[in-house]
Order: structure tokens, then C-alpha cells, then sequence
């Protein structure tokens, strides 16, 4: 892929490895023909001071360097626009990276931006916010506010996080309002997926895809310790009696209560109500 100008986004916090980014970015492109320009993140930068660097230079592509909640901060500067995202993964989980098959090596993820081809993805509108690969209320929910509290980064703090959080579970009663049609259940999760699986490898959504014109609404009706083992650290797909899943253009989801909730490893809090809609052709990726 011709390029003359990439913009790197860098989280410094991001992931539980510290690498100094500037230098590795800098001394790989050395070579290759490339100008290359480098914006640190902060934890107050907003998806208006990314416009504001991406309008001043003007690159050809724009490479978010984080986990999943720095990619979805520097896409949604990017949604509906003409230039590329490239990812280098550097988060604790990298779920859309893993996604895509971006490797999380720094030097083969580099390669690909010369040498990968953009896929254009569409992505989900929740509230106020974009979602590019999952976000669910309930379990999973939880488990990312007790990881983001502890002090155990990477798997093996998100897998402590979520076998604590089924001391917290509970089923909750939920109105699902899916492209029109109402329907009353009960759930211990429910995920808004793009995407397929989580990072972990557990595939939450086995049909789903990124380049549809519709995400899934997954229903997971029960919780156990031996799916939620099952979500954590194997690739098997849940029991079909687990799981019930939708597929949406628009969705509206109220609980009789208060659920966690979150977006792309974001955690956003607790609500009891939940407005989401498909934004189609919403970015281009760059991928292997």
C-alpha cells in the first residue's frame, strides 16, 4: 500500500509491556521512504483533538497503537472518513487485532501497514459512543471493572476478574426491543457483537461478521463456572441451550435494573437502558 504519511496514535498505559514506541516506529521506517509523525495519548484526549491532528497533517494513514479502547478512541475520529486505521496491538486483551488476525508482534504489525490491504467494517452506535468489535451488559461487564481495579494485568488478571465476578452474577429481567419486535427474557449477559469472539478465543458469535450489514444481539440465558472457563481459555463455542442469538439493525435493550456495561474493554458503567444501531461502511482497516 503507497504511503507517504502516517500519524501514530501512542497510549502510553496501554498493556501490561512498556516498549519505547517512538524509537521502534522511527527506526523501522527509517528506510522505507516514509514521514512518519507521533501523537501520544493522553487519558483526557478526545476524539476532536485527533481530528485536529489528523486536519494539521494531513496523513495517508492513521495507526492506533493501544488495546481495544485506544483503537475505538482514534477510529471514532475516523468514522465515515476516507483515510485508513492501522493497528499495532499493545493493549492487555487486543481483541479486534486478534479479530483480524494482526499478529502482536511490533514488527510483523509495522509490515502490515505497507504491505496489508484495508477492509471496510461497519460498527455499532451505542448511546453516544461507537462500538468496532463487542460490548455486553452483565458478566463480562463486571469482570472488566474488577480487572481495570486490580493490579494483574493481561490474561491471567482478566481471568481472576471474571471468576470473581461470578460471585456477583445474577439473571436479569430484560425488555429486548430488536428492529421493531419486543420480547421479555431473562438473562446473566447480553453482548452487542461485531465481532466473533473474544480474545481469549471464545467464540461468542460464531456466524457473525465484521463486513455484514447487520451485527448480533447474543442472549446468554445461564452462567456457570464451567462456561464462563469455557469463555476464558478455550476456543469451543457455547451450548446452543446457553445462548439464543438475534440479528439487528437497530436494538433497544431496558433492564429491570442496574447492569454493567461496556464497550470495546471500556467499561462505561451501570445502566438500565441500552439504544444501539448498525452505522454501515463506517471505517477502513488496514489487514493482513
Amino acid at each position: 500500500m503507497p504511503t507517504t504519511a502516517i500519524l501514530f496514535f501512542i497510549n502510553p498505559h496501554s498493556g501490561s509491556v512498556r516498549r519505547p514506541w517512538r524509537s521502534l516506529i522511527t527506526e523501522f521506517f527509517s528506510a522505507r521512504s516514509v514521514d512518519v509523525h507521533f501523537l501520544q495519548l493522553e487519558k483526557d484526549t478526545t476524539p476532536n483533538q485527533i481530528k485536529e491532528q489528523i486536519h494539521s497533517i494531513q496523513p495517508n494513514l492513521v495507526v492506533a497503537v493501544g488495546g481495544d479502547g485506544t483503537i475505538k478512541l482514534v477510529a471514532t475520529a475516523l468514522v465515515s472518513g476516507t483515510i485508513p486505521l492501522g493497528i499495532i496491538p499493545a493493549g492487555s486483551a487486543n481483541g479486534l487485532a486478534y479479530e483480524l488476525g494482526i499478529p502482536s508482534d511490533p514488527i510483523q504489525a509495522m509490515q502490515i501497514l505497507l504491505t496489508g490491504k484495508p477492509i471496510t467494517i461497519h460498527a455499532i452506535a451505542i448511546q453516544n459512543e461507537i462500538c468496532l468489535h463487542l460490548a455486553d451488559i452483565g458478566l463480562n461487564a463486571w469482570a472488566i471493572k474488577k480487572f481495570n481495579r486490580g493490579n494483574v494485568r493481561g490474561w491471567w488478571g482478566y481471568g481472576w476478574a471474571s471468576l470473581q465476578s461470578l460471585y456477583y452474577s445474577r439473571i436479569h429481567q430484560i425488555t429486548l426491543q430488536i428492529d421493531g419486535q419486543s420480547m421479555q427474557l431473562k438473562a446473566g449477559m447480553i453482548v452487542l457483537a461485531n465481532g466473533t469472539s473474544y480474545r481469549t478465543g471464545a467464540r461468542i458469535n460464531p456466524k457473525g461478521s465484521l463486513v455484514d450489514n447487520h451485527f448480533e444481539v447474543v442472549v446468554m440465558k445461564k452462567i456457570s463456572l464451567l462456561e464462563t472457563l469455557k469463555m476464558l481459555f478455550t476456543h469451543q463455542p457455547f451450548k446452543p441451550d446457553k445462548l439464543v442469538v438475534y440479528k439487528a439493525q437497530q436494538v433497544h435493550i431496558r433492564c429491570k435494573k442496574r447492569i454493567p456495561f461496556q464497550i470495546d474493554g471500556e467499561y462505561r458503567g451501570k445502566v438500565k437502558n441500552i439504544d444501539a444501531k448498525i452505522v454501515t461502511n463506517a471505517i477502513s482497516i488496514i489487514t493482513p
